[in-house]
């Protein structure tokens, strides 16, 4: 009996070994980390189109967009664009993006007055998105102490 219970103990503690040695499995794909510019909403940081505010319908939306696009062939949209890629400090690259996108507004209009209403209807869209504590609305308001 004791050289039954010898032999099973030598088998499980040799079993044990050879699990500890055996390969790891990989790690399932839902648990490796996300690279940078991977994942989901992250565009490597380009910015897309900005999304169709409710107020606006289709053909307007579609008429702005390619408003928008024409708009880039603007030399007061190139020469903007052309200096916010010299800007070196982060004050500058605010500054410069901000002449980007008010040379684009402005050659948009020209093209097409009738698009104030989009612009009109993205701030409203734009300041509805704020306020709502940090990115994603994690956190919010902490409860009063008593």
């Amino acid at each position: 009996m004791k050289i039954k219970l010898a032999l099973l103990l030598a088998l499980v503690t040799s079993a044990g070994l050879l699990a500890q040695d055996a390969p790891k499995p990989d790690a399932p794909k839902g648990d490796a980390p996300a690279k940078k510019g991977e994942g989901k909403g992250d565009k490597g940081g380009k910015k897309g189109p900005a999304q169709r505010p409710e107020s606006v319908d289709e053909a307007t939306w579609k008429k702005f967009l390619d408003a928008q696009k024409a708009a880039q062939a603007d030399e007061a949209v190139k020469a903007a664009k052309a200096k916010a890629g010299e800007a070196k400090t982060p004050e500058e690259k605010q500054a410069a993006g901000k002449a980007v996108m008010e040379a684009t507004r402005a050659a948009i209009l020209k093209a097409d007055a009738s698009l104030e209403s989009v612009f009109k209807a993205l701030e409203e869209a734009r300041g509805k998105g704020k306020g709502k504590g940090d990115k994603g609305g994690k956190g919010g308001k902490k409860p009063e102490a008593k």
